[in-house]
């Protein structure tokens, strides 16, 4: 199986497009906590220690449910189309 490119998603993030972002979270269906993770890490660019702290969990836990995230959001083709588009900028 190929390896996810996670770091698509801080290209796509970085776009500054909310709608398209919250969109995304939406069609990937991701949980309340995988969407906080994420807006932590991605945008309030948070480390995970930082975000563990935060959200009162361990970090290993957040390492968890940023794969879960990610791993669903890097399902949606049209996402990684747009990301792959926006580093050829």
């Amino acid at each position: 199986m190929e390896k996810p490119e996670r770091n698509l998603l801080r290209t796509f993030w970085g776009c500054g497009d909310d709608g398209i972002i919250e969109y995304a979270m939406h069609r990937a269906r991701l949980t309340k906590p995988e969407k906080e993770v994420l807006l932590r890490l991605l945008d309030e660019c948070e480390t995970q220690e930082e975000a563990a702290e935060h959200m009162d969990l361990s970090t290993r836990r957040i390492q968890e449910i940023w794969y879960a995230a990610s791993d669903k959001l890097l399902r949606l083709p049209w996402l990684v189309a747009y990301a792959k588009e926006l580093r050829k900028e």
